[in-house]
């Protein structure tokens, strides 16, 4: 699924315009702040995507394969780090984090600040490389009677892409309106604000992950009928929503607040 940050996490509050010297200096902490934040969540991010999709190929459990990719990870991390999803993740990360740190330093150093450039640029980064990701991930896990990956189909692609806009919906959209209206029965705006960019994200993954589990069944299942798509489904959705849940916290919380504070703290 998309793993946004908000430009809310992502933008200091200096707004001047930057000099040259400046400007070498942020896209140097932009990448480097990318680079740290993408390292930290991709191992763990890794681990659950692969067990989503084994869990959806039906060849593993989705927690006895989540247990195994962690044991993976703590007996031999750097062979994981250096596993083909765990690139993947780790590039899916600092495409979206990059994208978004450069959209705001570039913004800025002619003068301004434009939150549609890095809405826009995070945008596009993330969820092109994160179906492409996917995609990936369907292949290399495919049900044991697929012997050779075939070709990911164009349907695969447009539920990976109803999925993201679900996402992103919940990602900039809503967060919002339902501050807004938490503030209006109470709630101070550091609360509201605060509650809204972490509950929604997480809370998108219920009609979210339906359809990534539908784009997963029309590549391992290509003649399935309707009715057995939703059968198998229904009977995944419970792990699926609560792992895809659980790798909002590194992806969207942890990864996002760290990109931004190594911003801050070098620049």
């Amino acid at each position: 699924g998309i793993d946004q940050i908000t430009t809310h996490s992502l933008v200091p509050v200096q707004t001047d315009a930057m000099s040259e010297q400046q400007w070498r200096r942020r896209v140097l902490a932009d990448l480097v702040a990318a680079t740290a934040a993408s390292s930290f969540a991709a191992p763990f991010v890794a681990a659950m995507d692969t067990a989503i999709t084994k869990h959806a190929a039906g060849t593993h459990g989705l927690l006895a394969s989540l247990n195994e990719e962690l044991a993976v990870l703590c007996r031999r991390p750097y062979a994981f780090v250096a596993s083909v999803p765990c690139r993947w993740l780790f590039g899916l990360f600092f495409c979206t984090y990059g994208a978004a740190n450069l959209a705001d330093t570039f913004s800025r150093a002619r003068g301004g600040f434009s939150s549609t450039a890095v809405l826009g640029a995070s945008t596009a980064a993330n969820m092109s490389v994160a179906m492409a990701k996917d995609a990936a991930f369907a292949k290399m896990y495919r049900p044991s009677s697929m012997k050779v990956a075939r070709p990911a189909p164009p349907s695969m692609f447009a539920c990976f892409f109803v999925r993201d806009l679900v996402c992103m919906a919940a990602f900039f959209t809503l967060p919002p309106q339902l501050s807004a209206e938490l503030q209006a029965v109470g709630a101070t705006k550091v609360a509201a604000d605060t509650a809204s960019q972490f509950a929604l994200p997480v809370l998108v993954q219920l009609p979210a992950s339906p359809w990534h589990l539908l784009g997963l069944h029309l590549y391992n299942s290509p003649t399935a009928t309707p009715r057995e798509r939703l059968l198998t489904i229904w009977r995944q959705m419970g792990p699926t929503v609560a792992a895809r849940m659980a790798r909002i916290v590194p992806a969207f919380s942890v990864g996002g607040t760290l990109n931004r504070r190594l911003r801050e703290a070098w620049t």
